[in-house]
């Protein structure tokens, strides 16, 4: 798994989470699969000495198409993530409403 990782330039999070969502896609049948995954919400030097539960969910939503081989969903993923993780300090609840409106 660190090997492919990193020859892949890719952390093992980043292959867990695509072998995670492509049993999910092959399970369910679904195309479009999405996973949410907290991550600690102290990225300010403010925020360093408070305390409290500052956890947010990031959404990584994974598009599966035919013929995708696992190096590319690699790619896919890696993507996703560092888009998530550079919007981290979007509070979820706001996403979601954000995402809920344009979708309807």
């Amino acid at each position: 798994m660190k090997d492919l990782s990193r020859k892949e330039g890719v952390t093992v999070f980043m292959t867990l989470m695509a072998g995670w969502q492509l049993l999910l896609s092959r399970y369910t049948g679904q195309e479009d699969v999405t996973v949410g995954t907290p991550v600690m919400g102290r990225r300010m030097g403010e925020t360093e000495a408070l305390i409290g539960f500052f956890v947010n969910t990031l959404v990584l939503l994974t598009r599966f198409s035919r013929g995708t081989s696992f190096r590319e969903l690699l790619k896919q993923v890696r993507e996703i993530t560092l888009d998530a993780y550079a919007h981290q300090d979007i509070p979820f609840e706001s996403w979601w409403k954000n995402f809920s409106r344009s979708v309807n």
